[in-house]
């Protein structure tokens, strides 16, 4: 079966939109806006497993002040876990962890 020449473009423009339009549907989207966010209940977010932990009664607290406050924090009773969402650290905060978070 052999198709003209004209015919043959059409139907692979018309193949290539509709690929275009499939791959713009289909893909995920990227929000960064909320990655690692206590308040994002989505896969990328820690808020269900924030509930989780309220739910089961472990006391978690999110933390809301620079970092600087925490380091300097001394009232701190008991064991205390950081957990953190990002994935660089700067020098100080790197020497904080070094240090046991004291």
């Amino acid at each position: 079966m052999r198709f003209p020449r004209r015919r043959l473009g059409v139907i692979s423009a018309i193949a290539i939109v509709v690929l275009m339009i499939i791959t713009l549907v289909a893909a995920p989207a990227n929000n960064k806006i909320n990655s690692g966010s206590t308040y994002s209940r989505a896969p990328y977010g820690y808020g269900a497993w924030y509930a989780y932990m309220a739910k089961r009664g472990t006391p978690v607290q999110r933390w809301q002040k620079p970092f600087e406050d925490l380091a300097n924090q001394t009232d701190a009773q008991g064991s205390v876990t950081l957990l953190r969402v990002t994935s660089w650290l700067t020098v100080d905060r790197s020497e904080f962890h070094r240090g046991g978070s004291r």
